[in-house]
């Protein structure tokens, strides 16, 4: 398994879930690597979310955009809504190289933790980074 694809909209779920995992020296440094890589992510998510809201909005005489309690005055919603979904379907791809042990670790982790019950968002997140890491796929990653 040479890379991993994670979609924007799933970062904060992502990050929340693997944060609450107990887990101990290399898999806790691993973790660390991992959110520090969706965090990076984020930031950048959340810049392009809001020059998407900016380029919707109403301006006002200066060309600023329109912002009613601490809402964007959108212009056109159905274009924003569009763009914005584009914009959450849009991946953080992790490949190999740098990050091949990290890859195999968190997918031990996602490995070691399929016992628990998880419920609702937990639950929904779980399967998602199962299905990205691969983990049901036997190979060379599969200790």
């Amino acid at each position: 398994m040479a890379k991993v694809e994670i979609e924007n909209q799933k970062l904060i779920p992502t990050v929340n879930f693997m944060y609450n995992l107990k887990l101990a020296r290399k898999q806790s440094r691993f973790r660390r690597h991992f959110i520090n890589l969706l965090n990076e992510r984020l930031k950048r998510y959340e810049d392009d979310r809001k020059e998407l809201l900016e380029e919707h909005a109403n301006k006002d005489a200066d060309g600023k955009p329109i912002i009613n309690d601490n809402q964007y005055d959108i212009k056109d919603m159905a274009a924003l809504d569009k763009d914005l979904k584009e914009l959450n379907k849009e991946k953080l791809v992790i490949e190999g190289g740098d990050n091949r042990e990290m890859i195999r670790t968190i997918k031990q982790v996602l490995i070691k933790f399929e016992n628990e019950e998880y419920e609702g968002q937990e639950s929904e997140i779980y399967d998602y980074l199962c299905e990205q890491f691969k983990v049901d796929e036997e190979g060379e990653d599969n200790e």
